[in-house]
């Protein structure tokens, strides 16, 4: 094969490579993106009076951590921290004492983010670009 034969063969290939590239970009584009989940979706699990396994559908690490930090910060819980792995839903593990219920203590943690997050929303939308 001539130097010249060469490489046309690799701006054919070099070619190839790039529609193939747009195709996937507009493939991509046009698919239409769904979540599978619209609101937490979680299950408890008692252990026994004061321990809970809290699994987390469709969260990842950030999520988790955010969450069990907030959670480590209500009183009534002893201990919190979760699990990830590949194989099945995350798991949140909380030891509470005897004093609150495991569902308010959840809701409270909810509602420590929704104030934090309400904050941050409006202090951007106070900002002057």
């Amino acid at each position: 094969m001539s130097k010249e034969e060469e490489e046309g063969s690799m701006e054919d290939q070099d070619s190839e490579r790039d529609q193939i590239a747009e195709d996937l970009s507009k493939q991509l584009e046009e698919e239409k993106v769904e979540k599978p989940f619209k609101y937490l979706q979680i299950a408890i699990e008692k252990e026994n009076d004061i321990e809970y396994f809290i699994k987390v559908r469709h969260q990842s690490h950030g999520f988790l951590n955010y969450f069990t930090n907030k959670l480590l910060n209500i009183s009534g819980v002893a201990f919190a921290a979760y699990k990830i792995t590949s194989l099945d839903d995350s798991t949140i593990y909380i030891r509470i004492d005897k004093t609150r219920d495991i569902k308010d203590i959840l809701k409270e943690g909810v509602k420590m983010m929704r104030i934090e997050w309400k904050g941050m929303a409006n202090a951007v939308s106070a900002m002057k670009i």
